[in-house]
């Protein structure tokens, strides 16, 4: 990312617009996603899954998550028999979904900071919006946002642009006016195709390093978001 490129989407000192996405960016959500796969693996009679493993097989919503999981205890599951199994999940989730699930350190003061400086905010996960708001409401950061789009809000899911783009137009934004916030191949992938600017944390919820996912830059930590869209010179570059 350039100054000039911050430029193009900054009003003022700051863009109109951050859109986060939330497990691995804002939110430590693998404690209750890892309790939810491996009740379901259980039931099954299939081996359980670490947390620090689980970490690695999110991303891309809830229908990948149980796919990778059975995967990773030598069942492969067809799309049928993954989509047989959500719903199951789901309540299974929902039941837990608040019970270990924190803020990154960092998470609360740059949302406040750029909800005090005027930038509205929306969020854009491939989470389903139901739970997505249990945890924003647990955590008391549903304030902050304007938009909340889930991965069951539109007909497609990140890395598709059509969440990001409805949060957006929820939003009042153009994509020239906003930039993403991610930690996945995922959120790069659906702001490049919505032409939105992306930053990415570093220690997401990705096998990858955060050098390797493409986006514009990095941030050091969450709690630098808001110096570094005022300042581009902070971002570490993104090769």
């Amino acid at each position: 990312m350039t100054r000039s490129d911050i430029t193009v989407a900054a009003v003022g000192h700051h863009p109109a617009a951050v859109i986060w996405d939330l497990d691995g960016t804002l939110v430590e959500s693998a404690p209750d996603l890892a309790s939810a796969l491996n009740t379901q693996l259980s039931s099954e009679g299939l081996a359980t899954h670490a947390v620090s493993d689980v970490r690695l097989m999110i991303g891309g919503g809830v229908p990948k998550l149980i796919e990778r999981g059975f995967a990773a205890s030598g069942v492969v599951l067809n799309g049928q028999a993954v989509d047989s199994r959500v719903a199951d999940f789901l309540t299974l989730y929902q039941a837990c979904a608040t019970n270990n699930s924190f803020l990154i350190p960092g998470a609360r003061y740059a949302l406040d900071r750029l909800f005090r400086a005027g930038v509205c905010q929306g969020l854009c996960t491939n989470k389903p919006e139901g739970v997505t708001r249990q945890i924003t409401k647990a955590l008391d950061i549903t304030r902050y946002f304007g938009s909340i789009v889930g991965g069951d809000s539109t007909t497609a899911r990140k890395p598709d642009p059509t969440s990001l783009l409805a949060c957006l137009d929820e939003l009042g934004v153009s994509a020239r006016q906003a930039v993403m916030v991610g930690d996945s191949t995922a959120d790069v992938g659906a702001a490049r195709a919505a032409g939105v600017i992306v930053l990415v944390v570093p220690n997401g919820y990705t096998a990858l390093p955060a050098s390797e996912l493409g986006a514009d830059g990095i941030v050091g930590s969450i709690a630098e978001v808001p110096s570094a869209l005022q300042d581009p010179a902070q971002l570490m570059a993104a090769d």
